[in-house]
C-alpha cells in the first residue's frame, strides 16, 4: 500500500477524533455558584455530642476551590476544599493553626432545588505532640438554607 493510501485515512480518523474529544469532557450539574451560601449542618461525630449549627459555602481562588466557614462549629478560620463535579475533598489542613486538623471528602447533590453536600470528614487534635484525639465525623448532612 502506497503512503498516500495510508495517510488519508489515518488523517480521517484523527480529525474525526479530535472532532468528537470535546463531548469526552466530564459534564458537571454543578459549579461554584451552587455550592455558594449559608448551610444548615447536622452532625453526628465519634467525639463529640450531635451538633446542629451553619456554615457558609464562598468560592475560593480558582473555580475548583472552595471556603467552608465556621466548620465543625470550631474552626475560626475557613477550611479549604476542592471541587470536582459532584465530589468535594477536603485535603488534610489545620485551619487555625491550632493543632486541630481536618480532611475529608463528599459530595453534592440537588433535587427539588435543595442542595445538600453531605460530608464524612476527621478532626484530628494534635495540640500534645505524641498524641492524636480523632473525632470521626460520618455522613454529616448539609442543607443549603
Amino acid at each position: 500500500m502506497s503512503k498516500k493510501l495510508f495517510l488519508i485515512p489515518a488523517l480521517l480518523i484523527a480529525a474525526f477524533g479530535v472532532a468528537f474529544l470535546p463531548s469526552c469532557k466530564k459534564d458537571c450539574k454543578f459549579d461554584t455558584a451552587d455550592y455558594s451560601g449559608q448551610y444548615a449542618i447536622s452532625e453526628d461525630c465519634s467525639n463529640s455530642a450531635p451538633a446542629s449549627y451553619a456554615i457558609i459555602v464562598t468560592a475560593g481562588a480558582s473555580d475548583t476551590e472552595i471556603k467552608i466557614a465556621n466548620f465543625w462549629n470550631t474552626f475560626g478560620a475557613a477550611v479549604n476544599a476542592s471541587i470536582d463535579c459532584e465530589t468535594i475533598t477536603i485535603s488534610r489542613q489545620d485551619p487555625d493553626n491550632d493543632g486541630y486538623f481536618v480532611e475529608g471528602s463528599g459530595t453534592i447533590d440537588k433535587s427539588n432545588s435543595i442542595t445538600t453536600i453531605t460530608l464524612t470528614y476527621t478532626v484530628s487534635d494534635e495540640t500534645v505532640p505524641g498524641v492524636v484525639d480523632k473525632d470521626e465525623c460520618s455522613g454529616s448532612i448539609f442543607i443549603k438554607l
